[in-house]
């Protein structure tokens, strides 16, 4: 899942996955896959951290597909799944100084 337009390292990717795995999901796709309403839930997400998870219920392959798709929507960056999961990352999208 590492697109080659990311502006993150190996190293800070791997941070903020350690960071991430004690975050329980926020948004959650279900079978309508990805549409406006569920960006608009992620952007919300993002007003108040910039490392989000996000729950599918599609399957891993169309599960990857979707968060793509929804990364590219909320201008974010999938940082890694597992399983269902996805995180996703938004420079600055919050308040909050680490």
């Amino acid at each position: 899942m590492h697109d080659e337009h990311s502006s993150l390292t190996g190293a800070e990717r791997g941070k903020l996955r350690s960071l991430a795995q004690t975050l329980d999901p926020k948004v959650f796709v279900g079978k309508a896959g990805i549409n406006p309403g569920i960006a608009k839930l992620l952007n919300d997400a993002f007003k108040n951290a910039d490392l989000v998870k996000v729950r599918f219920t599609a399957e891993r392959d169309l599960m990857e597909q979707q968060s793509q798709e929804l990364a590219k929507l909320t201008q974010s960056e999938v940082i890694g799944s597992v399983g269902r999961t996805a995180t996703f990352f938004r420079l600055g999208s919050s308040a909050s100084a680490e």
